[in-house]
């Protein structure tokens, strides 16, 4: 059999942490759109509820250490001692594995110095919590909010940062999935509305061609943005090898839907070429190819 395509991500990340959080994980609807799911009519999470489930999970260890640094928050003499702690503190919760609680934090920070660079940590790490809540569907929303509201921000601040516009309009996209307040088109209306301003952008044309090979399941719209993605790498040079796996993993994909056995065939073999550092997802690629080209599915 071959990779599904959801595997993509999981290759590409255990290559090289693609696009650190964000390239956002591929959320299955929860609700479906139309209906109205049981957390639609219950009180908005907030901070103080999120932050009171956090501390609940921790272990008296983990709780003597953060309360000492919330002693030593309270103690700052100054505003960059308070900044560092909160960063420390931040930190700390991220390496706890609770990354709601991390990006609360890194909201602060934002906050007491305002920065592009500071508002998209903490959306990113908001977003890296959204996609590792699985079952909470109230908390999953929460975090796709405020991962939304930390790009809106960020990209108030830094409006030539095309990526602060990307994770904002990915973001609405995976929020979609679980708020059936969130009209599935925002997303992809945004990225759009950047990509006429920015043509030769490889990231969005890696975007929207995941979009309509994972949504919509549109191969012929997917495969001219994936083909430009390695056009535009080629030119270009200095491209993140990940979107180049990634592009090249998702043309073998679409040309094998679309019956295209030569075409899939060469972007599978590019895929292993770029693999040689990974013999285990190596082999899942030769195995895949050879199953290709026996014809088997």
């Amino acid at each position: 059999m071959r990779l599904n395509t959801s595997q993509i991500i999981v290759i590409v990340v255990s290559i090289l942490l693609f696009l650190m959080l964000f390239s956002f994980g591929r959320t299955k609807p929860i609700i479906k759109k139309g209906s109205e799911s049981a957390t639609d009519s219950l009180p908005p999470l907030n901070d103080q509820a999120m932050l009171a489930g956090a501390r609940s999970t921790l272990d008296s260890s983990q709780i003597k250490l953060l309360s000492a640094l919330e002693q030593q928050k309270s103690q700052a003499k100054n505003l960059e001692e308070e900044v560092l702690t909160l960063k420390l503190i931040s930190r700390t919760w991220n390496e706890f594995g609770n990354f709601a609680a991390g990006a609360y934090y890194a909201e602060k920070v934002a906050e007491l110095k305002p920065s592009g660079e500071a508002w998209a940590i903490s959306g990113t790490t908001f977003g890296i919590a959204f996609n590792k809540e699985l079952a909470d569907v109230a908390l999953k929303k929460y975090l796709g909010h405020k991962a939304i509201n930390a790009f809106q921000k960020a990209f108030k601040l830094e409006p030539d940062s095309v990526q602060h516009g990307i994770n904002e309009a990915v973001m609405y996209v995976e929020l979609s999935m679980v708020d059936t307040k969130v009209m599935p088109m925002t997303g992809a209306q945004k990225l759009l509305e950047l990509d006429k301003k920015n043509p030769d952008n490889i990231n969005i044309n890696l975007q929207l061609g995941r979009l309509s090979f994972t949504r919509s399941g549109d191969v012929q719209k997917a495969i001219p943005r994936f083909e430009k993605v390695l056009k535009l790498a080629e030119s270009k040079g200095g491209v993140d090898p990940g979107m180049v796996l990634e592009a090249h993993f998702s043309l073998a994909e679409c040309f094998a839907k679309s019956n295209e056995k030569d075409k899939a065939i060469f972007h599978y073999k590019k895929c292993i070429e770029l693999t040689s550092d990974n013999p285990s997802v190596q082999k899942e690629l030769k195995a895949s190819l050879e199953k290709l080209e026996k014809g088997v599915n």
